[in-house]
């Protein structure tokens, strides 16, 4: 009887050690991802300028320009008008927003610019290395990160000039990284986060959002050589929700991608067209 209340004694023990153990590697990885956040924060944009990028993406204020293409069928060949808006910002807050950009370049070279989206958490720095591996496990500064970084995939251009645009991060479970582009999935979320906001050293793009889309991580969707006029009708049919919009050849575009759990390796993308900001 004794030696029974002294094996039931050790194994309390020790799964109050497992859980205090799990506690702590958890309590240290979210220690050390927030200190990777604070450290970062220099180079990001002020909260003066998110706040102008949080006003200009709830007064869509735009200028608009009507571009003519000919569209060409296997039948006839037809011109087209394409509307574009340009979303306007004034000349103080867009150039603080590349001057941010630049300074985190040349602090840390794979790092291509600051993604943000308003009422989110998503407020970070898009890195890119010779791999899709490398910033799963590795922060902004090339040291380990359980949280990994916001990534650019690598087969992309580091200006983000290609047609296709796919970036990553993990869903963290404590709500980080890409874990609230899931909630896009839900109508009135997808309806009140309508843009984005990605700053480069170069420019500065507003992203509209047109699709939230489930799909197998090996999707099509992923072959960034998959001419638009195939891949912008691919995407809306995996939408989970979406709005129409209007699109060229000559258009970019932009995906977020993280994991998903409706089935095994799924993943959430929500997908937006880079559109150049313009200055006031």
């Amino acid at each position: 009887m004794k030696k029974k209340t002294i094996l039931r004694i050790l194994a309390a023990a020790s799964a109050v050690a497992l859980l205090l153990g799990g506690a702590y590697l958890l309590t240290k990885d979210d220690f050390r991802q927030k200190l990777k956040e604070t450290e970062i924060k220099p180079y990001m944009p002020t909260p003066t300028v998110l706040s102008a990028l949080d006003e200009a993406s709830e007064t869509e204020t735009t200028t608009t320009t009507t571009t003519s293409i000919t569209v060409e069928t296997a039948e006839h060949t037809t011109e087209a008008a394409i509307t574009t808006t340009s979303p306007e910002l004034s000349a103080e807050v867009r150039q603080s927003l590349i001057d941010s950009a630049q300074s985190l370049n040349s602090a840390y070279p794979d790092a291509l610019g600051w993604l943000y989206i308003p009422d989110t958490v998503i407020s970070y720095p898009v890195m890119q290395s010779r791999d899709n591996d490398y910033y799963l496990s590795h922060a902004y500064d090339g040291t380990y990160l359980k949280a990994g970084s916001v990534f650019l995939d690598y087969r992309c251009e580091g200006r983000f000039q290609n047609p296709i645009n796919i970036i990553y991060a993990h869903n963290m479970k404590n709500g980080s990284m890409f874990a609230q582009v899931t909630n896009f999935k839900n109508d009135s979320y997808f309806e009140s986060h309508k843009y984005g906001w990605l700053a480069t050293p170069e420019t500065v793009y507003r992203i509209d959002f047109f699709s939230c889309a489930v799909a197998d991580w090996h999707d099509s969707l992923y072959e960034g050589d998959t001419p638009v006029a195939e891949w912008v009708p691919h995407i809306c049919d995996k939408s989970v929700v979406g709005r129409e919009i209007t699109y060229s050849d000559d258009d970019r575009f932009v995906s977020l991608s993280t994991c998903s759990y409706e089935f095994q390796n799924a993943r959430t993308i929500l997908t937006g067209k880079l559109v150049e900001t313009k200055e006031v």
